[in-house]
């Protein structure tokens, strides 16, 4: 349930409660004593509370004291206001509330407060890392061949800690096209997530790639069914890389879970990999709308056409695709068959290889995120869509 002070505050409600389980939550506009009755007239009570206090401060306390009665031991209670005051604070602790921010709050450490079990928020702070997640409009785009050569290129080009780990449970090729072997990987976590995160697993589950600054988190090597996940878990890993990585890259599998929809939230941003035919128009402008509703904005999503140039029987005009996504194309990677074999065959990326024009577009498209600061405010986009005029312009 969220208890909101306007109207204005319902988008951002709806989206912190929408990759829960796919649970919507209940929205009272009003205060907490507006939200008893709601409370009270339900079967069971929430397990998990949002309450938008607007510019109120102790006065605010006994509505809360008020509320809780109406609630269980164990629910979890997350204030947001604008006052920025440490014994009002302590007043909300004392209470039970299990966090307070101040506006503006964003999504994904809402979300960490309300459902994670041992992490808190404090702890998601420290981490300067950047994350970037990649994925395919539709199965066999090529987002883990962009994701791969991205990380290398940021590696190697601009001399970055990078780990890349791959998130396709059951799919991910990421470790086996560049011939590394490892028991370990994301199932070490994934299938004992009760266990916690600390340095030892995730040095089981970190392999190197030769003598570059990057890092791989695999795949399994068999095929398992996937575990249900807990989004603090993702949440707690992605927040643990961050410490100690300048990058983050996720290649994110092509589906539409609660692990995947986490993911997304904790990146700074996320590249949409596309080819120009009908099946990746049609699930393109699916996910974008399900990003945006996870509170992913335009500036903080890139558009790249793969495989540029090449013919299909149902292809689709550029224009056409960017009208239909509502968003501008940033980068193009050509239809180079010949060196993306080349590089399977020999375990390699394909910036590894011969000189092509795929190796520019990879290491000019890394540099953006290589060269500049990338926060949630970075306009990467923006910047991206810039450079594709521009190059047009000395052409």
């Amino acid at each position: 349930m969220a208890i909101i002070a306007h109207e204005s505050e319902r988008e951002f409600a709806m989206q912190v409660a929408d990759t829960h389980n796919g649970i919507n939550a209940d929205i009272i506009i009003g205060s907490p004593l507006d939200a008893v009755m709601a409370i009270s007239s339900r079967s069971e009570p929430p397990r998990y509370l949002i309450i938008d206090i607007g510019e109120r401060q102790h006065d605010i306390l006994p509505e809360i004291d008020t509320i809780a009665e109406y609630c269980e031991v164990g629910t979890r209670v997350v204030v947001i206001g604008t006052v920025n005051d440490v014994s009002f604070y302590r007043e909300l602790r004392a209470r039970g509330v299990s966090e307070y921010f101040t506006k503006p709050a964003k999504i994904a450490d809402v979300r960490a407060a309300l459902y994670s079990k041992n992490i808190t928020v404090s702890n998601a702070v420290k981490g300067n890392g950047k994350v970037l997640a990649f994925m395919s409009a539709a199965s066999g785009d090529g987002a883990s061949t962009v994701a791969l050569n991205t990380a290398y290129a940021l590696a190697t080009e601009h001399r970055k800690s990078v780990v890349l780990v791959d998130m396709d449970y059951q799919f991910g090729m990421v470790a086996k096209n560049l011939d590394l072997t490892t028991p370990f990987g994301i199932k070490e976590l994934f299938d004992n997530p009760d266990r916690g995160i600390d340095s030892t697993l995730i040095e089981r589950m970190i392999v190197s790639y030769k003598n570059s600054r990057l890092k791989i988190i695999a795949a399994p090597n068999g095929l398992h069914n996937i575990p249900h996940v807990e989004e603090e878990l993702v949440y707690n890993l992605i927040t643990t890389l961050k410490n100690d990585y300048d990058f983050v890259v996720l290649d994110l599998p092509h589906i539409w879970t609660p692990l995947v929809s986490s993911a997304l939230t904790q990146s700074n941003h996320a590249v949409m990999v596309a080819q120009l035919w009908l099946r990746s128009i049609t699930h393109s402008s699916r996910l974008l709308a399900a990003w945006r509703s996870v509170g992913i904005r335009n500036n903080q999503i890139s558009l790249v056409a793969n495989r540029s140039g090449s013919k299909f029987k149902e292809a689709v005009r550029e224009t056409d695709f960017e009208r239909v996504c509502g968003l501008p194309f940033t980068a193009h990677f050509s239809n180079d068959t010949k060196s993306v074999i080349a590089a399977e065959n020999n375990g390699r990326t394909i910036i590894e290889g011969s000189n092509s024009d795929l190796l520019r577009q990879f290491k000019e498209f890394a540099a953006y995120f290589g060269k500049q600061e990338v926060d949630s405010n970075a306009d990467v986009a923006d910047s991206l869509l810039k450079s594709k005029f521009s190059s047009l312009l000395k052409k």
